[in-house]
């Protein structure tokens, strides 16, 4: 008699072989998707509050939503500048040699720091150099306090100057290529920077990139 059930070995054959196609250019959107929803996901768990949203509602609390807040900020980040090489028609698969010759690994993307530090000036070749290293620099110091609290859980920091600047620096990221396409996550992130009472030039150095949203006018 055969069994009705599925092996678990099957779907998992099912979900690599899913896993491991090579990423069209099309699939931008996809990611795109992705992104908006960890992004979303990253400041409504940060801020709470019955009629302010951006109400803080106890230490201890606010330690563990900042902890989601970094791990949810850096993978949606990823996924958005992952999905921007696409659209712009750079491959997101890392390089491998087979046979004496390079492929690209249809198993493999490449990691958040790989891109910080490899692409970032391809994706954003408009912005000067200062304003390039501060972008590169401020992504990956989000990208580090991810891999702490994912690695160790050892550490948890917490600063109004931070979360304006990774706000700051998102916002300009998402809208210089999908202005307008989420009104969610902007108005989410524009809260957030406002929230800060954070002054550019005095708190941290003045950036020249503006996101749109904040552009006069």
């Amino acid at each position: 008699m055969k069994p009705y059930y599925v092996q678990i070995k099957d779907i998992i054959k099912e979900e690599e072989k899913f896993y491991s196609e090579e990423y069209k250019s099309s699939d931008w959107v996809y990611l795109k998707d992705a992104s908006e929803l960890f992004l979303i996901h990253a400041y409504t768990h940060l801020f709470l509050g019955s009629e302010n949203r951006f109400e803080i509602i106890g230490d201890v609390d606010y330690l563990r939503k900042h902890r989601q807040f970094y791990l949810n900020l850096a993978i949606g980040l990823e996924l958005l500048l992952k999905s921007i090489m696409l659209k712009q028609e750079m491959p997101i698969n890392k390089q491998m040699k087979l046979n004496g010759e390079i492929h690209l690994d249809k198993e493999k993307t490449l990691q958040f720091s790989e891109i910080i530090k490899n692409n970032i000036a391809n994706i954003f070749s408009n912005i000067d150099q200062l304003d390039l290293e501060e972008l590169k620099d401020t992504l990956k110091l989000i990208n580090l306090r991810r891999n702490n609290i994912a690695h160790s859980s050892k550490k948890s920091t917490k600063s109004y100057r931070d979360e304006h600047q990774f706000s700051y620096v998102t916002l300009y990221i998402y809208e210089e290529f999908f202005f307008g396409m989420n009104s969610e996550l902007t108005q989410l992130l524009l809260l957030s920077i406002k929230r800060s009472k954070v002054t550019q030039g005095a708190d941290f150095p003045p950036l020249n990139i503006r996101p749109r949203s904040l552009l006069p006018g």
